[in-house]
């Protein structure tokens, strides 16, 4: 006999209504107008609904309150012994942070033995699992086996097992980076259908607000499958930071969010310069800090000595 089966009209009725909002708890007062029931008629339904499992006790605005079970929770909850029930309420209870074995074995007060004995049966039954934190790497921490642990436990998609992943990190800020410069300066490097360079620092007038924001990098990585990890804007503008920081993108003033790359960095990677164009080669022009294409050597074999800028401003 199944536990619905089990179940009388009215526990049956409260209960179904209960699921229409399964993670809400109900205080005793709405369930008293829901089913037009007194309190004398309403507990002992709500005392059926408790002795299978349907039903969990709760607080709501420092008052009692219940909320709903699924039928294959419950019978789930049934098949299981007095001491793992109970181990497996606290866990599921801690959501998608999990919670370590101290801290199920303070909360129950039950022998260490036993704590392990009951996790690795709801293990192998795979009702938990357990997973690693970041932020403590040493716990074994459990949560339920159909959740995805939250970023403060995994560290979000910078982390793979619990290790920071660099060279992920890298290749997606490049790819920003990239992305970003194409939109800034989109002739600035060659391409088979643009083999000319853009050598100016105007692409666009002052005005433009073209430039992409953090929504249209994640569009552009999401479309071009670059990655299977899932990212958010909040991740694309953690990168831009980044790259801001390193004096490759700079934040568009006056606009939210948006984006464009600095023409330090387009020359850095060795663009924004005509076709055949050396950027080491000896140029003959005077020697100043406003040209940004002028490259002074210093050798032995060069007429110009050359002159660092902190010896030249003491002059």
């Amino acid at each position: 006999m199944s536990t619905k089966e089990a179940l009388s009209v009215l526990a049956e009725t409260l209960h179904a209504h209960m699921l229409e909002e399964d993670s809400r708890f109900f205080k005793l007062e709405e369930l008293q107008t829901a089913m037009a029931l007194d309190s004398s008629r309403l507990l002992p339904v709500l005392q059926e609904l408790m002795n299978k499992n349907l039903i969990k006790p709760g607080k709501s605005d420092g008052q009692i309150s219940f909320q709903a079970v699924s039928l294959v929770e419950a019978e789930k909850v049934g098949g299981m012994t007095k001491d793992e029930a109970m181990i497996y309420s606290h866990i599921q209870g801690s959501g998608r942070e999990g919670i370590w074995t101290k801290a199920i074995k303070a909360k129950t007060n039950l022998h260490q033995h036993i704590v392990l004995r009951c996790l690795k049966a709801l293990e192998n039954q795979r009702y938990i699992k357990a997973i690693k934190s970041v932020k403590h790497p040493t716990r074994k921490i459990y949560m339920l086996y159909n959740l995805q642990p939250s970023v403060e436990v995994t560290g979000g998609p910078w982390f793979t097992d619990s290790e920071l992943d660099t060279e992920f990190i890298d290749s997606l800020m490049s790819i920003v980076w990239r992305f970003v410069a194409s939109k800034t300066f989109p002739n600035a490097f060659p391409t088979e259908h643009k083999p000319e360079y853009n050598h100016t620092q105007s692409s666009y007038p002052a005005h433009y607000n073209g430039f992409p924001n953090v929504s249209e990098i994640l569009d552009f990585i999401i479309s071009s499958q670059i990655t299977n990890v899932e990212l958010t804007t909040t991740d694309i503008r953690s990168l831009c930071n980044v790259l801001v920081y390193d004096d490759k993108l700079e934040k568009v003033s006056h606009r939210v969010d948006q984006y464009k790359a600095t023409w330090h960095s387009i020359l850095a990677a060795g663009g924004g310069l005509p076709v055949g164009t050396d950027p080491y080669a000896v140029q003959e022009v005077p020697f100043s800090i406003f040209n940004l294409h002028a490259v002074v050597p210093s050798n032995a074999e060069s007429e110009i000595e050359g002159v660092y800028l902190d010896s030249w401003m003491e002059t």
